[in-house]
């Protein structure tokens, strides 16, 4: 039997985009989990209740805080064990997942880099699966970083629709977008909209690959879409440091050619990790 009645969301996203924040306003101060930098505050996996006024009533809810794959801290290949860990443990005890809010902050340039490869991992994680599919809510955070300049938040729609071909597989699948602005009622509306979406049943692909068919995670679409990522980066890398090594030995700079040849080294390391 599932524990239907539980309302558990999880929050994830890139560090610094806010997942921590939101948690702290629907717990209405009861946890002190954001920080004031970019640098990761979530280290591990982390849950706390809240109760949060629905109708003319309150509904108490687990929220669940994750470390983005660009911790600080940790690799991105520890930080998908961490998840995998505790969405194996949650299929297990037979308790789904009400939703997933996916922050992306709304004041980033671009999605290049960091936030797309994130973005890609997510996708592997949840799998295509319709019920998956309706309990995902992409929410772009710092709005109110633009407010009161038109300008801004011109650049801020016109992202938002970038962000949307990117969501769009997912969307079609059932998934939510939101703009959240910061403050506590902006939160309770996010959490209210996706305990009203009854996505019954549907567990996400990395629980069903890691659970239901008994796969190592190294087995995983997630696993291998991220050792994908982690190759294709490692080439790009080693591709520059071989151009700069002929620059420092054109320029007969012994120094240079050393540091490099040191770099290539942590490279190589960094691949058997």
């Amino acid at each position: 039997m599932t524990n239907s009645n539980e309302i558990i969301i999880a929050i994830m996203g890139p560090t610094g985009s806010g997942k921590s924040n939101i948690i702290d306003m629907l717990s209405n101060g009861h946890t002190h989990w954001s920080g004031s930098t970019l640098k990761s505050v979530t280290t591990k996996v982390r849950s706390t209740t809240a109760k949060i006024p629905i109708g003319s009533g309150e509904q108490k809810i687990t929220l669940v805080d994750t470390p983005g794959f660009d911790d600080t801290t940790k690799s991105d290949t520890e930080i998908l064990e961490m998840i995998a860990e505790w969405m194996a443990d949650t299929h297990r005890k037979k308790t789904e997942l009400t939703g997933i809010m996916y922050l992306h902050r709304i004041t980033d340039n671009r999605l290049a880099g960091t936030p797309h490869r994130n973005l890609k991992m997510f996708g592997k994680l949840c799998g295509d699966g319709p019920n998956v599919g309706k309990k995902v809510m992409f929410v772009t955070t710092m709005w109110d970083k633009l407010q009161g300049d038109s300008a801004k938040l011109r650049m801020g729609q016109k992202r938002q629709g970038e962000l949307k071909q990117y969501w769009d597989p997912m969307m079609k699948l059932g998934a939510q977008t939101a703009e959240f602005n910061n403050t506590r009622e902006a939160a309770i509306e996010l959490a209210s909209r996706i305990i009203r979406q009854e996505a019954a049943g549907g567990v996400t692909l990395l629980q069903e690959e890691l659970v239901d068919l008994n796969r190592p995670l190294n087995e995983t679409q997630a696993a291998q879409t991220l050792y994908s990522q982690f190759q294709t980066l490692l080439a790009q890398h080693r591709a520059t440091l071989v151009d700069l090594e002929r620059a420092a030995k054109g320029a007969n700079d012994a120094s240079m050619v050393a540091d490099l040849n040191a770099e290539c080294y942590d490279q190589r390391y960094l691949i058997k990790r």
